[in-house]
This record gives C-alpha cells, structure tokens and sequence, in this order.
C-alpha cells in the first residue's frame, strides 16, 4: 500500500527484490559450507584446536567473534591513559604544585605558571578584539609609558609604521563639526579654544611626574624700611643703591648688585676703614670708604666682619665697631655712635645719639 512516506517499486526493481530474497531464503544460517574453502579452515581448526587468523591476507581464513582481540584486562594498568583525569590531581600537595601525579620543580612550576597567564591573556586579547600593533602599543604603553608624555606630535616616535595622530587624521576632522584649532599658532583669535588635555589611550589624564617649580616673586629691596624714620633717629640711612642701620655694636651696610650674581663670583675685600666688591677681575663694583673705623677679625672670631648676598641682587656686611663696650675702648655708649657710615654721606645734624639709639636690638 502507498502512502506519503512509501515509495513504489515498478515491475523491474519487483522482480530483482524477489530475486534477492530468493538467495537469501536458500541460505541455511545454522549449519556450516560443506563445499569450499571456508569448510575446509573450519574442519582443519576443529582438529588442531581454536581458530586462527592467516598470515597470507591473499586467502584468509576463517574469522570469528573469537579472534576479536578485546585488549588487557579491566584491571590493567594501561586503560589509566584513556580515562578522565581527577582535577585534584593538578591541585598543590603540601605546598607543591603536582601535575599528572608528580611533583614539579621550581622552574617547571614559573613555566606552567607563564603558560597560564600567557593563555588568559591571549583569551582576553581576543574578547577584546584587539590587533597585533594595538597590542604592541598596550604592551610598550604599560611598560614604558609612564617615563615619556605621549601626544599627537611625539606619536610617531614611538610606533613603529605609518602613524597619523588623532587630531590630524582627514576622518577624525570630516567626522567633527567644529574644526580643531592650529594650537601650534599660538592664541590667533578670541574664541580660540585652549590646548586639550593630554590623554592616554585609556583617556586617562596624563600629569607630570613632578610639580612645577614654584615661582617666587622678590618684593623690593628694603621694603620694609622706612628711611624718613631710620634718618630721623639718625639711626641711618636708605637710598636707592645702598642701606645702612646701627646698633651699639654692630652696622649693616647693603649695597644692590646685578640680579643673578654668585656669591662664588664676588671678590670682597674687607679692611678697618673700606670696603671693596668686584665681580672677578672686572673693575671693582663697591669701593667704599668708612666714617669710623670697624673690627675686622679673623675666621675663628666670633666677633669678627662678615658678609652675605642675599637673593642674588644684594650684598650685606655685618660690621663689627672697633669702638663699643664689650671691647672696653669707650668710657660709656655715646662714644660707640656713628653720624654717618660712608665718608662721603652728609652726616646727621644731631650731636649726640638720640634715645632710641640706646634701645636699638641687633639683628639676629
């Protein structure tokens, strides 16, 4: 009977069907071939004893579920290659790391350790979807890239290959609306927009290693000495080149010198009465002569003359009277004032040493 799923046989392919089965039906399963070669092996192995297989694949012999080789037993140690094997196994025993049932050295533990990170990192490269020089760049950017400040016009120098920076690429500017600004030019208009920020791949800001220097503004030399008062207590003296102040032992005396000077350079000569600088051999730059007469020293004295250059743009001497009361060469304080310092100043018009000359602190 035909249905949707049977196919019908036409008449030739009925008749080789029938002929088919008509072999097959003639065929006695249960009983062995009397006739050939087949009987011939069979009666032979029933007499010699079981079986066997024949060298010579030209004619072969009888073969049976009895040749079938099943392998070693269950119980065989060789079956143990073709089985799962235990996670456990590759878990550390004892603080070892053990890998097929043994134990691993130092080296092989770092080289399996190096082969597993190796394996997550190519997994993560390609979930990524990142290319051979972009990985390149990743790489050298982690290591290296925190020792140089990378930008659009540095790039180049630091990736191998055709290399167009972002701010310069045809496709980056089409894809923008407002055009990017020629930073290189300087600030040409108003509305010019500031230098961006410098970015890492990541967009992470790039700050310097360090702070800038600090910038130091210098008020004005002797800002903060009223010359009006210091004259008018004939305590000294301010004007535009030098300053000098007195106490009952000491005067300091400043000259202005060139912003920048070096102490190093500086050639100061300090005798009993005058005081001399010169920056090198050059003409001398201070070549002073004193009113009264100073204690100039040694090294070794603590009350000896010195001088220091303060902020590179002035020189100041710490002058040592040679008339005061600690060197015991005065009968009292009014003999250790000075109505000038420099020989050619004007001296005051007072006398005698007013009161706040007796109440005047050295400096510290």
């Amino acid at each position: 009977r035909a249905g949707p799923d049977v196919s019908v046989m036409d008449n030739d392919e009925l008749d080789d069907f029938i002929a088919f089965r008509g072999e097959l039906d003639d065929v006695r399963w249960d009983r062995t071939p009397t006739d050939s070669k087949r009987a011939a092996s069979l009666s032979s192995s029933k007499s010699s004893g079981p079986a066997t297989r024949s060298d010579d694949l030209s004619e072969p012999d009888y073969c049976g579920w009895d040749d079938l080789d099943l392998g070693p037993a269950e119980g065989d140690s060789s079956w143990d290659a073709f089985e799962a094997r235990d996670e456990d196994e590759d878990k550390p025993r004892g603080g070892k790391i053990v890998y097929g049932g043994k134990k691993l050295t130092k080296a092989q533990r770092e080289k399996l350790k190096d082969e597993e990170q190796l394996r997550e990192a190519r997994e993560s490269i390609r979930k990524r979807g990142w290319t051979d020089n972009e990985v390149k760049w990743r790489s050298w950017l982690a290591r290296r890239g925190h020792d140089v400040m990378v930008h659009d016009w540095n790039l180049s120098q630091y990736i191998d290959g055709e290399c167009i920076p972002p701010s310069r690429d045809p496709f980056w500017l089409n894809s923008n609306e407002v055009p990017l600004p020629d930073y290189e030019a300087g600030n040409d208009g108003e509305n010019e927009e500031d230098v961006p920020p410098i970015t890492n791949l990541m967009g992470e800001l790039i700050a310097p290693k360090y702070p800038p220097p600090r910038k130091v503004v210098l008020k004005p030399l002797w800002w903060d000495v009223d010359g009006e008062k210091l004259e008018r207590d004939c305590l000294g003296r301010k004007t535009e080149t030098y300053c000098w102040q007195q106490t009952n032992s000491q005067v300091y005396l400043e000259f202005k010198v060139p912003e920048g000077t070096s102490a190093r350079d500086l050639r100061v000569t300090m005798r009993p009465t005058r005081v001399t600088v010169q920056i090198g051999t050059s003409e001398p730059l201070i070549d002073e002569e004193l009113f009264m007469r100073i204690y100039v020293g040694s090294n070794g004295d603590d009350d000896s003359s010195i001088w220091e250059l303060q902020d590179k743009r002035a020189i100041v001497f710490h002058l040592t009277k040679w008339h005061r009361m600690e060197a015991g060469n005065v009968r009292d304080a009014s003999r250790t004032w000075w109505r000038q310092c420099l020989a050619r100043e004007e001296p005051f018009e007072a006398t005698n040493p007013p009161h706040a000359y007796y109440e005047a602190k050295e400096k510290r």
